[in-house]
């Protein structure tokens, strides 16, 4: 039995009298792509006293049939279709009204900016790609508050999103969102 090398012999480096070649030209310009999923909510209001906190919760509720009030959904399944719904919206591929409703209105108006500087940027996208849910990590951080850590894949990368969810008027609404 006769053993053969496999591995080619090394090339000799090169004399330390010469520049090393550069990877990148300095005179480039800058190539770096916009990220136009990447987001970051507006940033967080200061503390208010919880004496001047109104409590909702006091007010007359609506009486749904039979006097029965409704529960509210499983807030990381929530989660997970708030932050799906998010990224679309910022790809294009889905309209950033639609999420009024379950978005706090200084998150909505961030959202919506973004949403449309993507357009004016890249456009609408002719095939959007599918977003797909990979994680979702909900943690309950007071009665009527859920934090939520989501992996999502964009159609192009796999991203961390956390989200904030609160109670009002017997419906869970964003009120922090940051996509990475």
């Amino acid at each position: 039995m006769s053993v053969q090398p496999i591995a080619r012999p090394r090339t000799a480096p090169e004399p330390p009298d010469t520049v090393p070649r550069l990877l990148v030209d300095p005179n480039a310009p800058d190539r770096r792509t916009w990220d136009r999923v990447r987001f970051s909510g507006p940033p967080a209001p200061a503390e208010v006293p919880v004496e001047d906190v109104i409590d909702d919760t006091t007010g007359p509720r609506l009486v749904w049939s039979r006097g029965a009030v409704p529960e509210l959904p499983d807030a990381g399944t929530w989660s997970a279709t708030l932050v799906r719904a998010c990224v679309e919206a910022l790809l294009g591929a889905r309209p950033a009204a639609q999420l009024s409703r379950w978005l706090d209105a200084d998150l909505w108006t961030a959202l919506n900016r973004r949403a449309c500087l993507g357009m004016e940027i890249a456009g609408r996208p002719s095939h959007p790609p599918m977003v797909t849910i990979r994680r979702v990590h909900p943690c309950e951080i007071s009665e009527g508050t859920w934090e939520s850590s989501v992996v999502v894949h964009d159609g192009n990368r796999v991203r961390a999103a956390a989200i904030r969810l609160e109670t009002r008027r017997g419906r869970w609404r964003a009120t922090a969102l940051e996509i990475g």
